[in-house]
């Protein structure tokens, strides 16, 4: 239901002529005026049909209350088709209306009803006061059900066996680690500072002293990666194998508009909320809000189906101050949110496999890979995804972990996979998800025609296939702290290192010829950095090594001389002799057709300011 409320000091309306679906009215009925009176411009909407009387309780405690703050002496329901585009059956809306106006009388108010179905004409006069003109959109909320009983975690092995946690002794490390944390609700202390902090520091990433707890800044050097990695992240899901829409929307959503306050109230505590003079308005923990709002106003066909929407959303949960952590656990994230709309489970189901394979190409591209834990909203949810568990399982060749939510609470979703990594500390942690959702669609409004021209509710799937921005980033910094062993150094991917190649001068004699190789090597999409301070060699090495570019190479008096330059590649930990030509060839092989970004600072190190971690 949609509706405008007016305090106003009077209204009056008089019929003019019937539509096709009006009601029988009596002569007295075809003329109304109604002084200091609160007037409630209502559309039922086809969705009110299945809960007529619980959208019809809420609407009328609301309006109640509305009444009782502003002094209205009396109500008027108002019908009023121009509010939504999806009304409900004429004897439907009648059938609300009658309701709220019982309803409302029982409380003791004064309620009249315009009638249903008639071209009126109508003259009102708006008080003015803040309040005076509020708008709802009403979902009909029940009572929340209580869960019954209390979840359960439970080991599927690949031959179908369902074993407890506490006898299962097989799988990884990571495995163990996961099940331990989750189901046991065991995990070890942390004593030991995590050793990725040194490269954040490194590379510029850090909290912001000046914000609020759990919020990050990055220097040129991290907002570099950063970019690099949201571009990667829509390139990922670009490559899934379905059309894309990217889409870019407000972070800021209020809380009076029905499907936004009853998602909202799945996060209780979490939520950043933002008060201003009228209104409340919640910050979104993800791209659905956005994304749904979007897709509610969207002409969708069956031939257009499947779907995936996408954005990278600034994201907000308020989680514990005390357990926050760079790039992992923050209050502020940025969620590479893709949203996969479905006609039915079955369609479901297959892209819900084709995502599974995804997240783990992606975490294998890293050198990494995932342990599963399978939520499921209840053990019909269960019964309903069997196979498709059962498949994932045998596809990964491992166990996984179930775990069952208490039953008795209708879930807006049935099907939820967390995939874990086991970080540096012997943590496991989740970085990829992806979720088949039942319920947003109907709960936004969201539909599509079949065909027969029927109006459906799509099943949407949600994903995050390479976890947040900051997740993988992560990853990334975790995966390169293990590298590190005595004998290895560790080293980042080449395409996201912000200097991909450093030339040192020996002196100021050399820095014509440095930076005539650097405006060559850049010019072929390498990010190319210059140290033509007036330090020594041995002090610039030291400094390239200290910055993890992939690359160093020396100029000097025989690289004047000749093409023939030694360059030191980081992820070899050696020297190797080479042309300028092969260097480059090397490098765009190592960053093959990921994405690129110019450097996000001077090229020359002597340009460069000194940048002091806060922390």
């Amino acid at each position: 239901m949609k509706a405008l409320y007016i305090h106003a000091d009077f209204m009056e309306y008089e019929v003019k002529k019937p539509t096709p679906v009006a009601e029988d009215i009596t002569d007295a009925e075809k003329k109304g005026r109604y002084d200091e009176v609160l007037v409630a411009f209502i559309s039922v909407e086809k969705q009110d049909e299945e809960k007529l009387e619980a959208v019809a309780r809420q609407a009328s405690d609301d309006l109640r209350q509305v009444a009782e703050n502003v002094g209205a002496q009396r109500i008027l329901l108002y019908p009023y088709a121009h509010l939504s585009k999806s009304l409900s059956r004429p004897e439907a809306g009648i059938n609300m209306l009658q309701t709220m106006g019982s309803m409302l009388r029982e409380e003791g108010m004064e309620v009249h009803c315009a009638p249903f179905g008639w071209y009126k004409a109508f003259k009102i006069s708006c008080k003015g006061h803040p309040l005076s003109e509020l708008s709802r959109e009403i979902v009909g909320e029940e009572t929340a059900p209580q869960a019954e009983g209390e979840d359960r975690h439970v080991v599927l092995t690949l031959d179908g066996q369902m074993i407890d946690p506490e006898d299962f002794k097989d799988g990884t490390e990571c495995f163990q680690v996961m099940m331990q944390k989750e189901a046991l609700r065991k995990e070890a202390d942390l004593v030991d500072e995590p050793r990725y902090l040194r490269l954040c520091k490194k590379f510029g990433i850090q909290w912001e002293a000046m914000s609020d707890a759990g919020h990050m800044s990055f220097s040129p050097k991290g907002a570099l990666m950063f970019d690099l990695c949201a571009d990667y992240s829509a390139r990922a899901v670009n490559s899934v194998g379905l059309p894309v829409y990217t889409v870019k929307g407000t972070n800021m959503f209020d809380l009076e508009e029905g499907p936004v306050a009853e998602h909202a109230k799945l996060f209780g505590d979490r939520l950043y909320k933002v008060e201003t003079e009228k209104r409340a308005f919640v910050l979104r923990y993800a791209a659905c809000h956005q994304q749904f709002a979007m897709m509610r106003n969207w002409n969708i066909s069956y031939k257009h189906l499947p779907f995936g929407a996408f954005e990278v959303a600034d994201s907000y949960r308020l989680e514990q101050s005390g357990e926050t952590m760079l790039c992992f656990r923050t209050r502020r994230m940025n969620m590479p949110d893709l949203h996969v709309v479905c006609r039915d489970i079955e369609e479901s189901e297959e892209w819900f496999k084709a995502l599974d394979q995804k997240i783990y190409d992606e975490i294998g591209k890293l050198g990494r890979d995932y342990e599963m834990l399978i939520n499921f909203s209840s053990e019909e949810a269960y019964e309903q995804h069997k196979d498709l568990v059962m498949e994932l399982i045998k596809r990964h060749g491992k166990p996984a972990l179930l775990h069952f939510y208490p039953e008795g609470i209708n879930y807006y979703w049935t099907l939820n996979i967390e995939y874990h990594i086991l970080d540096d500390m012997k943590r496991a942690r989740e970085i990829g998800t992806v979720q088949i959702d039942v319920g947003n669609a109907r709960r936004f409004g969201i539909t599509y025609a079949d065909e027969h021209g029927e109006s459906r509710f799509p099943i949407i799937l949600h994903s995050a296939v390479i976890g947040t921005i900051e997740r993988y980033l992560y990853t990334v910094l975790d995966t390169a702290v293990q590298m590190e062993d005595g004998k290895n150094v560790g080293h980042l991917p080449v395409w996201l290192n912000p200097e991909q190649v450093r030339l040192l001068t020996v002196s100021e004699s050399h820095n014509s010829r440095a930076n005539e190789l650097a405006d060559h090597i850049q010019a072929c999409g390498i990010r190319v950095g210059v140290d033509d301070r007036s330090e020594t060699v041995g002090k610039k090495v030291r400094q390239a090594k200290q910055d993890w570019c992939s690359y160093v190479v020396v100029i000097g008096d025989r690289e004047l001389a000749s093409d023939n330059i030694e360059v030191f590649d980081r992820q070899k930990n050696a020297n190797v002799r080479m042309t300028v030509d092969e260097l480059m060839a090397q490098v765009r092989e190592d960053i093959g057709d990921m994405p690129f970004r110019p450097l996000y600072m001077p090229r020359e190190l002597s340009r460069r300011v000194d940048f002091v971690d806060q922390a």
